[in-house]
């Protein structure tokens, strides 16, 4: 399986949660003799003491395996607080089911922290997992809101084998640097390829482009022509990354943004339990977990299914 070069990308650091208002103050009734016999009260809204919330909880995912998995490990986190929950998968890309969000049509969504972070400030320069939390809880419309992060996270790494790494003594990218100029770089799609101008010193021989991890995996098993290396541009929940003898080079500096696993949802829509249920989940879900339902699901079995095997393991 894939490993880092000197003990991973820090993913152990303390998470924090983002509430943005997700507990709204009590209402207080002042009750008047007989001031209630005109009028019924919907005591399920009143009633808060198990944080039930009125009407079903629907967690909407896009088009990809990745996220139609997580939607049912949140869904079935929250069936187990007694909250009734379903799924509604196949909303498109991010812009697509945000708005479907937005508009109170799903309650909840899978999401990584960088991606939206940037998808909601462009700007945003934000790139270790702690910053990347912080800014994005600043950044969220009002309205919606996020829990903890994972530690399972989709983040970009570049990539050698494990022969590459010990022939050429290199576990980090700023290792990698010297050798950039005889190097090939490959490159997935989902690879943030623009942050690799911040990696100083290093410009490759030749980039291109590959059309997904197992394309680059395959790169990468191909002996280099020169003493340089053949480098992929990957991401870490990629099944064939994950799967594979291959060094995932440290990066110290954090040249590549924070990709944790995070929920998005709609403030006042979750009671503490359900809340809790899905901080469960931050604490128990790891990249390796999340690689290997997304590496099942691209296979062809049922997301549900896959999600319930990892539920009852952990849940």
């Amino acid at each position: 399986m894939a490993q880092t070069g000197k003990g991973g990308s820090g993913s152990g650091s303390s998470r924090k949660s983002a509430r943005l208002g997700a507990w709204a103050a009590a209402s207080v009734l002042i009750l008047i003799p007989g001031a209630l016999s005109a009028c019924d009260v919907d005591n399920t809204a009143l009633d808060g003491s198990a944080g039930q919330t009125a009407g079903e909880v629907v967690v909407g995912s896009g088009d990809t395996a990745e996220s139609r998995v997580l939607a049912e490990i949140y869904a079935g986190a929250l069936r187990s607080t007694g909250a009734p929950a379903s799924t509604e998968p196949g909303l498109g890309d991010r812009t697509a089911y945000l708005r479907r969000l937005d508009a109170g049509e799903v309650t909840l969504v899978p999401e990584f922290t960088g991606r939206l972070l940037r998808y909601y400030d462009p700007e945003s320069t934000e790139k270790e997992q702690d910053e990347v939390f912080e800014a994005l809880s600043q950044a969220l419309p009002q309205g919606l809101s996020i829990s903890d992060y994972a530690a399972a996270e989709d983040r970009s790494a570049l990539a050698v084998s494990a022969d590459t790494s010990t022939r050429m003594a290199v576990t980090t990218l700023d290792e990698l640097i010297p050798a950039c100029s005889r190097s090939v770089a490959v490159l997935t799609p989902d690879f943030e390829a623009g942050s690799l101008a911040d990696l100083t010193g290093c410009t490759f021989a030749q980039t291109r482009a590959v059309p997904d991890g197992a394309a680059a995996v395959a790169e990468l098993s191909v002996p280099a022509q020169t003493d340089g290396a053949v480098v992929a541009g990957v991401t870490t929940a990629t099944p064939e990354v994950a799967s594979s003898d291959l060094v995932l080079l440290d990066d110290d500096e954090a040249i590549f943004t924070a990709q944790n696993v995070v929920p998005l949802y709609r403030v006042g829509a979750l009671g503490e339990p359900q809340i809790k249920a899905l901080n469960v989940v931050a604490g128990e879900l790891t990249t390796a977990d999340l690689a290997d339902m997304i590496g099942q699901v691209r296979g062809g079995a049922d997301s549900a299914d896959v999600a319930r095997v990892w539920l009852d393991a952990h849940v």
